[in-house]
């Protein structure tokens, strides 16, 4: 582990020699628009009616034009040269700003043929150095960690000695990178290798920056002193403006676990901010008295670290646990949305998961079982701000739409009425694993939330419905009414050149603000 942690902010200067610093244009490109009228004169010519309208909005489609909030996300490109990594900005209709671009490393990279035939370029900082990245609430800061320590492909080797490691903070314009402090010694993702004959290498990614409510502070795991002066994996704050961090818990260690076919889960994890600036996170250990069989729970505290307390998780149904990990989100402690397995056969038992798995909505003491599909991979649910739907992903049909099986993007009322189907991704096959398929045919489907003053939700995809990622991974728009779907990226995908190499290009980590930019 390179020694990097003492560099001051005027060190940051060497980003610019190293990594390609752009600095927005001050005015707006809209290419997007220029494509989508390129794409009508090509395709539709000659067209009416309503082969006319469906084709334009294939076009709108592909063109990506949508006022969205600010989106920042990374763009990982494996080729037989190197592997080489940008981090991109985009608002509304503008073009995206590209802030780092790391050339490529003189480094042998992995198989690009096996990471592109992955699809989820949100599991990058397994082999790259973007770890961690987050957008404040009004859209305005992109706060993004780079570090190579954790890097299975070479630690410690693909960022030249000049660079420095850390994490920065930069406008959503593009200007004003600066250092804020060193990179968290606590990397983002768990990684564990599956026995022979189940499904290859299992990961766990935890790369959300998350927030503050007033945008000034972020909350992310570190390690620190425990209770003996033990190290151990801790929760901190860390100010945007004066590169305070502060370590809020003192936790003794605890290592990760395995936990059945599913994932290797961390032991202390994924803090997030609550609006009531109250600070979430998840952990095994027996905090406060309530946990003595160390199953993984959830924690609340204040945001200086004291009055932790667990949230008892109101399970009402026999042999109902909870699914670990990256499932629970909303606004609030009280009010959530999340995802319980509970007893009975999955009607798709094929996709390596063996329970059924449930959208419940947590409303102070109260449990209400949203969703009743009978399906394993039925999750990632988010509450919309104003907590009165729930969106969510699933493989399953309930209106005769959907007879491939591949994964769509759904909404649902909180009272469990009004179930919509949003996406109408299609295989001419179909998908075995659901919404946990890696490789065509299917897709997966990962919501990031919804912009509510367009009611648009920005989600990531590997699915395919324009025809122009046919392997590959995406970010996209639609509205909550299931219109108006939008490609946002134009990520290459697994590609064979016509010398016969193999490259591939895929999208994340990954960050958004929920806040329509000004």
């Amino acid at each position: 582990m390179r020694d990097t942690r003492s560099i001051h902010l005027l060190a940051a200067l060497a980003v610019i020699g190293v990594a390609h610093l752009a600095v927005a244009a001050p005015r707006c490109e809209k290419s997007c628009k220029a494509e989508t009228t390129g794409c009508i004169a090509d395709r539709c010519a000659g067209l009416g009616g309503q082969a006319k309208r469906e084709c334009v909005e294939t076009c709108k489609g592909i063109g990506g034009c949508a006022r969205i909030g600010t989106l920042a996300y990374v763009v990982t490109t494996c080729t037989v040269a190197g592997y080489r990594q940008r981090l991109q900005i985009r608002r509304r209709n503008c073009d995206p700003v590209t802030v780092l671009d790391f050339p490529d490393p003189t480094v042998t990279p992995l198989d690009c043929a096996l990471s592109g035939r992955g699809r989820w370029g949100t599991a990058s900082p397994i082999g790259g150095v973007f770890e961690r990245l987050g957008v404040s609430p009004n859209g305005k800061h992109v706060v993004f960690e780079v570090t190579d320590d954790f890097s299975v492909l070479a630690p410690g080797k693909l960022l030249p000695p000049e660079q420095p490691e850390g994490i920065f903070v930069v406008r959503a314009d593009g200007r004003g990178l600066r250092r804020v402090g060193p990179p968290s010694r606590d990397a983002s993702f768990g990684f564990v290798t599956d026995p022979p004959g189940r499904y290859g290498a299992r990961t766990t990614v935890w790369t959300r920056l998350p927030f503050s409510p007033g945008g000034r502070e972020v909350v992310l795991t570190d390690l620190g002193p425990g209770p003996g002066g033990e190290e151990a994996v801790q929760v901190f704050t860390l100010n945007i403006d004066t590169g305070e961090r502060i370590q809020l818990t003192h936790l003794p260690f605890e290592p990760d676990h395995t936990v059945g076919l599913d994932s290797l889960d961390r032991g202390t994890c994924c803090p997030i901010f609550l609006d009531n600036g109250r600070i979430s996170f998840l952990s095994y250990l027996d905090i406060d008295g309530s946990n003595p069989e160390h199953e993984q729970a959830q924690f609340v505290m204040n945001r200086d670290g004291s009055g932790v307390e667990r949230t008892l998780f109101p399970v009402a149904i026999p042999g109902g646990r909870l699914v670990p990990i990256f499932e629970t989100t909303g606004a609030g402690e009280r009010r959530y949305a999340s995802t319980l397995s509970i007893e009975g056969t999955p009607v798709n038992g094929d996709t390596g998961q063996p329970d059924v798995r449930e959208i419940f909505l947590f409303d102070g003491g109260s449990l209400l079982q949203l969703t009743r599909l009978g399906r394993s991979d039925t999750g990632s649910p988010d509450l919309t701000p104003d907590g009165q739907r729930v969106i969510f992903a699933a493989s399953a049909d309930p209106f005769g739409s959907n007879p491939s099986e591949t994964c769509q993007l759904f909404s649902i009322d909180a009272t469990g009425n009004g179930l919509r189907q949003l996406t109408h991704f299609s295989y001419p096959e179909r998908s075995v694993r659901g919404c946990v398929q890696v490789q065509p045919p299917g897709c997966r489907v990962l919501s990031y939330g919804l912009e509510p003053a367009r009611r648009t939700v920005v989600f990531y995809s590997s699915c395919d419905p324009f025809g122009t990622n046919p392997y590959g991974d995406q970010l996209f728009a639609i509205s909550l009414n299931g219109l108006h779907l939008r490609q946002l990226t134009q990520a290459r995908g697994l590609v064979t050149e016509a010398d016969g190499t193999v490259t591939a290009e895929n999208i994340g980590p990954i960050g958004h603000s929920r806040i329509l930019g000004k």
